[in-house]
C-alpha cells in the first residue's frame, strides 16, 4: 500500500474503542453535559492521549485540550459526539469498527473520531522525529462534545477560555475549504387543520442538520395513491422511506416527508400546498442566491404536528459573504408564520494567503495532484477560528455515508489523510 503508519496496529485498537463509544447527545448526568455516551468517548480520547504522554484539559466535559510547543498559536479541532445510528438499514453494527474488503464501517469513522485520531496521531509522530522543542508554534488540539447538536461544548469553552486565530478542523473536504455556509434553523408553523386538514400523527426526522429518511402520518389510505407515492401501510400507519444525507447536501439524499405531503396535498385537495411549493419546490428561488462560494442551501428535516398545526424545521444555510437577513425578505412571502434560529457566520479565509497555501502543499505534495482551495456548503468547527479552514477528511468521491446508515473510510484513505495531516503539521510547525 502506498500510504503507511507508525504504530498502526495500535492505532486500530485505539480507533476500534473510540467507535465502540456510542458518542450519541443523551440527557445530562454528573460530569456528563451531554451524555453518559459522549462522556465513553471523551474517557477513551483521554486514555489514548495519556498513552502518548499528553495532558488533556478538561473544561468540565464540554470540551477538552491538549497543549504543546510554544510560540505562535496553531488549533486543530475535531469532534467524538455523532449523529445517531439506528440499526435499520445499517449492515453492520454501527458501533462495532468492522473491516470489510479493505474499507472500514461503523459510525464516526469518517465523523469524526477517525479524523481526529489520524490527526492525533500525526502530531504525535511529528514530536517524536523532531522533539517537542523544535516546535515553531503552540498546538492547541480541541475535542468538541457536541458539535452534531448546537455547539453547546464551544458556548461553553468561550466562558473559560478562548481559541486562537488560526487553525483547522479535519471535519470537512480535501484539498482545503476555504469558505463555509454558514448553518441556521428555520421553523415553520403551519395552520393545516385551519386549511381542513385531518391527517394527524405528522412524524419523521430526528435532527435538523441531516435529511428525512423515514416519515409517519395516520389518516385516509387510498391505495392507488399509496401506490404512486411509494409509500407504505404498517397497521394503519402510513410510512414513507427516504434516504439520509447531511442537511448540507440536500440533493445527496432523498426526503421522506415530501411523498407524504405529496398524498395528503391529493387526497385533500391542496391542504398542504404552500409546503410542497415553497419549501420543497423552492418557488420563491431562495436556493437560486449566492455567490462564487455557493448558492444557499434550505432541507427540510423534521416534521412534527400538534394540534392540527405542522411544526417543519429546516436547515438553512447561507452561502459566504451574505448573512441570514438578506434571505428573511423571502421566507416573509410564503406567507407560513416562522421562527429563523440564526447560527454560525458563514466562514471566509484569503485562499491565497501562507496558511490556506500550507495546507494545500501537504495535500498536493502527498497525493501528487495540483488542486486549488475551494468552497463547500457544510459548517465545520473551523469557524471557531477567525482564521480557519476545514481540511479533509473526504476525499473526491469518496463522501463516506456520513450522517447515513453503513458510514465508511477506506483503509487506504485513512492512512492518505493521516499522511496528509503529517505534512501539514511539518509545514506549520517545522519548516
Amino acid at each position: 500500500m502506498k500510504y503507511s503508519m507508525e504504530n498502526y496496529s495500535e492505532f486500530l485498537k485505539d480507533f476500534a474503542d473510540l467507535i465502540a463509544a456510542k458518542s450519541e447527545k443523551g440527557e445530562p448526568a454528573e460530569n456528563a453535559p451531554f451524555g453518559t455516551g459522549v462522556k465513553k468517548a471523551f474517557d477513551v480520547f483521554k486514555n489514548i492521549a495519556k498513552k502518548m504522554n499528553f495532558d488533556v484539559i478538561d473544561y468540565d466535559g464540554h470540551m477538552g485540550e491538549i497543549s504543546v510547543g510554544h510560540g505562535e498559536e496553531l488549533g486543530i479541532i475535531g469532534h467524538l459526539d455523532v449523529v445517531p445510528a439506528p440499526d435499520a438499514g445499517w449492515n453492520t453494527k454501527p458501533y462495532v469498527l468492522t473491516k470489510i474488503d479493505g474499507t472500514f464501517y461503523g459510525r464516526g469513522v469518517q465523523d469524526d473520531k477517525g479524523p481526529v485520531l489520524t490527526c492525533l496521531y500525526a502530531l504525535k509522530s511529528v514530536i517524536d522525529e523532531y522533539g517537542e522543542a523544535a516546535l515553531k508554534k503552540n498546538v492547541r488540539f480541541f475535542v468538541g462534545l457536541d458539535e452534531e447538536s448546537g455547539w453547546g461544548d464551544v458556548e461553553y469553552f468561550k466562558t473559560k477560555s478562548r481559541f486562537p486565530k488560526f487553525g483547522f478542523s479535519p471535519d470537512g473536504n480535501f484539498p482545503v475549504v476555504y469558505a463555509e455556509k454558514g448553518p441556521n434553523r428555520i421553523i415553520f408553523e403551519y395552520d393545516y387543520k385551519g386549511r381542513g386538514g385531518k391527517f394527524s400523527g405528522f412524524t419523521g426526522g430526528t435532527v435538523a442538520n441531516a435529511v428525512c429518511d423515514h416519515a409517519t402520518v395516520c389518516g385516509e389510505i387510498v391505495p392507488e395513491l399509496i401506490k404512486k407515492y411509494n409509500l407504505t401501510v404498517n397497521n394503519g400507519v402510513i410510512e414513507s422511506f427516504g434516504k439520509a444525507a447531511h442537511g448540507s447536501k440536500p440533493e445527496l439524499g432523498k426526503n421522506a416527508i415530501l411523498p407524504i405531503l405529496k398524498y395528503i396535498d391529493e387526497v385533500e385537495n391542496g391542504t398542504v400546498t404552500p409546503l410542497i411549493e415553497y419549501l420543497f419546490d423552492d418557488k420563491l428561488g431562495i436556493t437560486k442566491l449566492g455567490n462564487e462560494t455557493g448558492k444557499a442551501t434550505l432541507s427540510p428535516d423534521i416534521i412534527s404536528e400538534n394540534n392540527g398545526v405542522i411544526t417543519l424545521t429546516c436547515d438553512f444555510r447561507v452561502p459566504a459573504k451574505m448573512n441570514l437577513d438578506e434571505f428573511l425578505p423571502l421566507f416573509d412571502k410564503t406567507g407560513i408564520p416562522y421562527r429563523a434560529i440564526k447560527g454560525r457566520d458563514p466562514l471566509y479565509v484569503d485562499k491565497d494567503g501562507d496558511f490556506v497555501q500550507s495546507l494545500l502543499a501537504a495535500y498536493n505534495d502527498v497525493t501528487g495532484e495540483n488542486e486549488k482551495p475551494y468552497s463547500c456548503s457544510g459548517a465545520t468547527f473551523s469557524s471557531v477560528f477567525e482564521c480557519g479552514c476545514s481540511f479533509g477528511p473526504e476525499f473526491e468521491g469518496a463522501e463516506g455515508a456520513i450522517h447515513e446508515p453503513n458510514e465508511y473510510v477506506s483503509e487506504e484513505n485513512l492512512l492518505k489523510m493521516y499522511c496528509i495531516y503529517r505534512a501539514a503539521l511539518v509545514n506549520l510547525l517545522i519548516r
